[in-house]
């Protein structure tokens, strides 16, 4: 029986230990090679997305703020119409006899 005993405590260690293994790789603990490789093109997929989106954003920015500026310069001109309307408005343009107009 003592012969057989280091065989028991070796099979037995080397079996806790594959069970441990088993286990900490099925509550996703340990992973794989292909797991991690998995991952790590989803980060590099996820860093371009990431670029894309970040190219788009800048993009959009300087759209909104040409188009601020556009809206500025329209205000502008609107303004400016309106003085010169209400400038013109108050000048009497002079009377046109029928002589004038050779009639």
């Amino acid at each position: 029986m003592t012969e057989y005993l280091p065989l028991i405590t070796v099979s037995a260690g080397a079996l806790v230990v594959l069970v441990l293994w088993l286990a900490a790789l099925l509550n996703r603990k340990l992973h794989t090679d292909g797991e991690f490789q998995r991952l790590e093109m989803e980060n590099i997929s996820l860093r371009e997305e990431n670029a894309q989106l970040r190219a788009a954003l800048d993009s959009e920015r300087r759209s909104a703020s040409d188009v601020a500026r556009a809206g500025a310069v329209t205000n502008q001109l609107i303004t400016a119409l309106t003085e010169l309307a209400a400038e013109r408005k108050q000048v009497q343009p002079p009377a046109i006899t029928a002589k004038e107009l050779g009639l």
